[in-house]
């Protein structure tokens, strides 16, 4: 079976799903094809289902300037998911608290928030304890109700499925790629049905994939690199989320009865993109919990492994949190996504990026568009 396609994304998590409703919508013809037999069965899910809105962002990277911009996209991206979504908002009347251990980082973090335009209230040792009882807040200085929420990203993903399908995207789940030539690509789904699809532009979304899909499909090893982390599901801890702001310590977000918590600046570089967990860096995370919550029973508790993926220039250095838009080969993008909430603005980029390559004819140019200037480059970052 052969099809044709304006834009064919490789990958069915957030990016991918995003990706499919925006440029559907824009009237290009879009098809969608993932690997597993669930869309979003990798790092999309693999998370604690926190909507940042720049709180944590603006005072965890080191670089300010990179802070603020991160936390700004946050904040685009938080506006966005919540009015996109807002079914998919957890407890929406409960306000996190963040907490700043490191004294000496509270009028650094302060100032970047006012700068970014993250909204906080500072709150009392006292009131902190009404609204968390159960929690130590002992050597805590700073204590601040902020805007973040829980997301329920399965409603996210359901709509975002639903509204691509809607606007004509065509997805092919549980299929393999056999072979990419050109603009060709050809699969083979669980029943062994062979299709080759062709596109003006091959888009992969894949995220931990694409690393793998050019050095075997194209011979390219593509600067990505994946890093591991851990969470811990328990039962729910508290009414409100609890996240600490200082490298080392725990971030909570709950979810019905539910806890997800993870551990800040937990992340290891590491070769392959395996969810295996690593029983020390587990362990870790549990004693930043109960260095929330002392009285913790973590017998009924789950720990999880999850992977995320940066592309960068440097390859010994930090982890990077900045949106990414490569096209290493004409008529083949990569797209990565920083952060769950940066999608909304990553997917922005690309549909104004894949609407200048695949223009509509039927749209009047502005003079803008006619002005002659050199070609730019089709790879870069989104600094």
């Amino acid at each position: 079976m052969d099809l044709s396609y304006d834009v064919l994304l490789i990958g069915g998590g957030i990016t991918g799903l995003m990706a499919a409703q925006k440029l559907s919508d824009l009237g290009l013809r879009v098809a969608l094809i993932e690997k597993q037999t669930t869309l979003a069965s990798g790092p999309s899910t693999r998370n604690e289902g926190w909507l940042h809105r720049g709180t944590y962002h603006a005072s965890s990277i080191r670089d300010r300037t990179a802070a603020i911009q991160v936390a700004r996209r946050c904040i685009y991206g938080h506006k966005q998911l919540r009015r996109f979504s807002p079914e998919a908002v957890e407890d929406a009347d409960v306000l996190p608290l963040a907490l700043v251990r490191d004294k000496d980082r509270l009028s650094e973090v302060i100032s970047r928030w006012d700068e970014a335009n993250v909204r906080y209230r500072p709150i009392s040792r006292a009131e902190a304890e009404r609204i968390v009882p159960d929690a130590s807040f002992k050597k805590v200085p700073g204590i601040f109700e902020v805007a973040d929420v829980s997301f329920n990203t399965r409603i996210l993903y359901r709509k975002l499925f639903a509204l691509a399908q809607k606007s004509g995207c065509k997805f092919y789940l549980g299929s393999e790629i056999e072979v990419i030539d050109g603009q060709s690509v050809v699969t083979r789904d669980q029943t062994g049905e062979r299709t080759t699809f062709t596109a003006s532009k091959v888009v992969y979304s894949s995220g931990i994939g694409a690393k793998e899909i050019f050095r075997k499909r194209h011979g390219i090893d593509l600067p990505i690199r994946y890093w591991k982390s851990h969470l811990v599901v328990t039962k729910r801890l508290a009414h409100a989320g609890v996240f600490f702001l200082d490298p080392h310590e725990a971030a909570m977000m709950h979810h019905g009865d539910v806890s997800i918590i993870g551990f800040n600046e937990d992340a290891l570089l590491c070769a392959e993109p395996t969810y295996d967990v690593i029983a020390e860096r587990a362990e870790n995370l549990r004693r930043g919990i109960r260095r929330i919550f002392p009285s913790w029973d973590d017998r009924d508790s789950l720990n999880v492994a999850c992977v995320k993926v940066d592309y960068v220039t440097d390859l010994a250095g930090a982890r990077s949190l900045n949106i990414a838009i490569s096209e290493p080969i004409p008529g083949h993008v990569v797209v990565l996504p920083g952060k769950m909430t940066e999608a909304p603005y990553l997917t922005d980029v690309l549909a104004s990026y894949i609407h200048d390559r695949l223009d509509n004819p039927d749209i009047a140019l502005r003079p803008c568009d006619e002005f002659p200037i050199l070609e730019a480059s089709t790879t870069r970052e989104v600094a």
